[in-house]
């Protein structure tokens, strides 16, 4: 009897193994040998098959739920699954094109992006659509002003270098001059351009005392703006959407109590930030290249059990040299990989532009 090659009998495995995962994610029906002898056209006997199963099971790739029942890719199936994709599937011409036209029309803030982005890929992937920011207590300002409003009230708004638009009223204690408010606009800027907004009340208060008398009204106004600003810096920087449509496939989450935890996470938004924000420390310490800043966590593989039975594809997004962001899509570990892969991929590089395009328009 003739022996295989030990690298022809493993790559024979791979192809069957991927065969069994694509046709599961596909109709969520388990695998028997006789399905697979019938429509997998990999020319292989079914005795063959029932040894390469019993392989693949005893390996941890495959897991039979009932003994007369197909087999089903196990998390090391999936996770086998998305490393064998070496390419990512190109998204199709619609598709982009209905990408694109999102980030077409004027985005004035960070918040309105992030937002329009989370929604996106929700929308897409008929998943839950994630994206986090860094937080804007670490961010850097690039400016801060106070506009009049007229009377006593004034506007202040604070802009971060990745791009954070804050804005937000003021009512005031007296009515300032036009005069009265170009001075300060260029104190506060002249002390806190360049500064972490977390450290912007104590560089403020440092220069407070050099301010003459006559100027001690604008100087109580400058402390209660710098008090401000860490108060309105404390959004959740995390935007979710399409959580309903977790809800909608509850049947691909497994039983009941799967799909409840895994709603309750998502609600909670503070675990699911936490996994989002090692993904940023990493590539920020890593400096991973371009290829690989798409990630995929299979269940638990996110640190987190409440995922078990959900897939979590990300990609982390930069601002100049420095990741500043990661947006994904949480779904079943039935979704389709290579697709969410190239969503994912493709909506973190118009994200990037964007920022990019701010930037580009700062200058001019």
């Amino acid at each position: 009897m003739r022996q295989l090659k030990p690298e022809v009998v493993e790559q024979r495995k791979r192809h069957l193994l991927q065969w069994i995962v694509h046709y599961y994610i596909r109709t969520s029906k388990p695998v028997s040998s006789g399905l697979i002898a019938q429509e997998a056209g990999l020319d292989l006997s079914s005795a063959t098959i029932r040894n390469i199963l019993q392989e693949l099971e005893n390996e941890g790739y495959l897991a039979q739920p009932h003994t007369s029942a197909g087999r089903e890719p196990t998390d090391k199936g999936y996770r086998f699954f998305v490393d064998y994709l070496s390419d990512t599937q190109r998204l199709a011409s619609g598709e982009k094109e209905r990408i694109e036209e999102q980030y077409k029309r004027r985005i004035g803030e960070l918040d309105t992006l992030l937002v329009e982005t989370s929604r996106l890929l929700s929308a897409l992937s008929h998943g839950a659509g994630m994206v986090l920011s860094s937080p804007a207590k670490k961010q850097t300002l690039r400016r801060l002003e106070l506009i009049s409003l007229g009377g006593k009230n004034v506007l202040g708004v604070m802009v971060t270098d990745s791009g954070m638009v804050r804005h937000w009223p003021i009512p005031l204690g007296f009515a300032p001059t036009p005069r009265q408010l170009v001075i300060l606009n260029n104190f506060l800027n002249e002390q806190v351009r360049g500064c972490a907004v977390d450290r912007v009340q104590a560089a403020v208060t440092s220069k407070l005392g050099q301010m003459e008398r006559e100027f001690q009204a604008l100087a109580d106004l400058a402390g209660e703006l710098a008090r401000e600003v860490g108060r309105v810096a404390g959004p959740e920087p995390l935007y979710i959407d399409g959580a309903d449509n977790i809800l909608s496939r509850a049947d691909q989450f497994g039983d009941l109590k799967q799909v409840q935890s895994l709603m309750r996470v998502i609600g909670e938004k503070e675990r699911l930030a936490e996994v989002l924000e090692r993904e940023i420390k990493e590539s920020n310490r890593d400096r991973l290249p371009a290829r690989a800043r798409v990630r995929v966590h299979i269940g638990e593989e996110a640190g987190l059990p409440e995922l078990k039975a959900a897939s979590l594809v990300t990609h982390v997004y930069r601002h100049g040299d420095r990741v500043v962001g990661v947006l994904g899509i949480l779904g079943s570990k039935r979704m389709e990989y290579s697709r969410m892969m190239g969503l994912v991929d493709y909506v973190g590089r118009l994200v990037e532009n964007r920022l990019q395009e701010w930037d580009e328009e700062d200058e001019t």
